[in-house]
């Protein structure tokens, strides 16, 4: 494969990236990928891949194969599991985490 046909498969290309404007703040952060998220919840990267499979995690976005999580989502997620005592009845159904 040429070098050529390397450089027109690469997103961004370099025309875009010519005519990109990138700008200082952007704004608030509104979406945090796997990672960020986890730190964010204190919570494992692999226990927020293991509820979005499994469900009972925080709700998150498909952007193509990126997956995001909106922080107002994972805020109103940890506010979802805030209890009073270990027998609230409301409690949401959380599967355990198999890690073997």
């Amino acid at each position: 494969m040429s070098s050529k046909g390397a450089e027109q498969r690469r997103w961004p290309t370099s025309d875009v990236l010519r005519r990109a404007r990138f700008v200082e703040d952007a704004g608030p952060i509104r979406f945090v990928d796997t990672e960020a998220a986890a730190r964010y919840l204190a919570l494992e990267a692999h226990s927020l891949e293991c509820y979005r499979s499994l469900g009972g995690g925080p709700i998150f976005h498909k952007f193509g194969k990126y997956v995001r999580y909106a922080v107002d989502d994972l805020d109103a997620w940890a506010e979802s599991c805030r209890r009073v005592t270990t027998a609230s009845p409301a409690a949401p159904r959380i599967l355990p985490i198999d890690l073997t």
